[in-house]
């Protein structure tokens, strides 16, 4: 069996700036299929493609800077190019240099953002796995007590809430407060009728940017993870990924149609 094919970093650039032909992008969609760190790397570079077009959109259209006036003017005198040119040309390297010092600065940034979710996905997961194997307290509050989202969303200091899984065979168990990195957190429990049990972890963003799904597995334990400001979200369990994958967008869509409903309820009143 042959070994799948491996793009080159410069590959996956050209990739993303749609710099390949046909057959060279069909080329490395197959690759990526097969390797999550290129996807990363893909991503990544998406974003950072993103913040710079943000950042530096009206540069081109700026006055060029006084210090680059005299050296275009002494050059303007060569038979080369007209200086207008040549001015659109250094204005355009300019840009250049300074996206370059800003994609690093957002390289940077980027593994920052990274790290922090990281950090993130893992305490979710070691709470799922601290909790799920107790038999008489698996849960702080149990469900049938009124006030247990209540609890948690004042605790949590947002709008903090338990979707109903019960269409997909899945009973809430109740609920407890956690700790995390110093500020509260809420988990629901979830158990099936063969004695499965799936965790939603519910934190405040803490300065992280939204994000889709995104999946992270330690152990055998899997958790899609997600940040929807001002919340940031994870559901883990001992499942499969397209198992897990399915409960997620079940409990996305119940949470941005609780969140709509609230709206338009707000806005009634």
């Amino acid at each position: 069996m042959m070994a799948p094919r491996r793009s080159s970093e410069s590959e996956l650039h050209a990739f993303v700036d749609g710099e390949l032909t046909a057959d060279e992008r069909a080329e490395v969609e197959a690759a990526l299929a097969s390797s999550p760190q290129a996807l990363e790397l893909v991503r990544d570079v998406r974003e950072i493609n993103d913040a710079l077009r943000q950042r530096y959109a009206g540069r081109l259209s700026e006055p060029l800077p006084p210090a680059l006036h005299k050296p275009l003017a002494r050059l303007g005198r060569r038979p080369v190019a007209p200086f207008a040119t040549l001015a659109r040309w250094a204005a355009a390297a300019a840009v250049v240099m300074a996206a370059g010092a800003a994609g690093y600065g957002a390289r940077g940034l980027l593994a920052e953002t990274r790290r922090s979710e990281a950090a993130f996905v893992t305490t979710a997961l070691g709470a799922h796995t601290v909790y799920v194997p107790e038999v008489r307290h698996p849960v702080e509050v149990k469900a049938d007590e009124a006030h247990l989202v209540r609890w948690l969303a004042k605790r949590v200091g947002a709008d903090v809430r338990a979707p109903a899984l019960g269409s997909l065979g899945w009973r809430l168990m109740g609920g407890r407060l956690l700790p995390d990195q110093g500020l509260p957190a809420a988990q629901f429990m979830y158990e099936d009728a063969s004695g499965r049990r799936l965790t939603l972890y519910v934190r405040k963003e803490t300065g992280l940017n939204n994000t889709s799904f995104r999946f992270h597995e330690k152990d055998g334990f899997g958790a899609f993870y997600w940040i929807d400001r001002p919340l940031a979200y994870a559901l883990s369990g001992r499942l499969s990924r397209d198992e897990l994958m399915n409960l997620a967008n079940v409990v996305y869509a119940q949470l941005e149609a609780q969140e709509a409903g609230k709206a338009s309820g707000g806005q009634a009143q």
